[in-house]
């Protein structure tokens, strides 16, 4: 008997550090933005679905954007940031993301990636503009 309470208390405990994890992720992920990040991405993708499917209700896209809210992203992401990071590096990154340059990073970091993205696909668009010439020289 003692042997079963002694495990139903390990497993209680373990099960609750594990709930306090996840909340910590949650807040993590909350405070990043990748929640509403995913979910604005669908909405994106919606409103291409409506035009190229202009027969389907509105009911039905609007149903379909509450199955794809935040929450549901949140959901899905725990797991996975609970595989890369541990609980201390949980919350050293909730503490940096809560500092005035932890803040600067989640404001300009959508505008570095995006200029990224365009200068490495101007790049692209060079670099293979330049190989074509040299093939058709050969």
């Amino acid at each position: 008997m003692k042997r079963i309470i002694a495990v139903s208390i390990l497993f209680l405990g373990v099960n609750t550090f594990a709930q306090i994890k996840e909340a910590k992720i949650k807040e993590l992920i909350a405070l990043t933005g990748g929640d509403k990040l995913a979910s604005q991405a669908v909405s994106e993708n919606i409103g291409k679905y409506q035009q190229a499917y202009p027969g389907v209700p509105r009911k039905f896209w609007e149903e379909f954007s509450k199955e794809m809210s935040p929450e549901k992203f949140a959901e899905i992401y725990v797991p996975i940031y609970n595989k890369y990071y541990t609980e201390t590096e949980i919350d050293e990154l909730i503490k940096f993301y809560n500092t005035p340059l932890g803040k600067k990073v989640l404001e300009v970091m959508p505008l570095i990636l995006k200029e990224s993205m365009e200068a490495g696909r101007k790049m692209g668009e060079e670099t293979s503009a330049e190989l074509m010439k040299k093939i058709d020289a050969e």
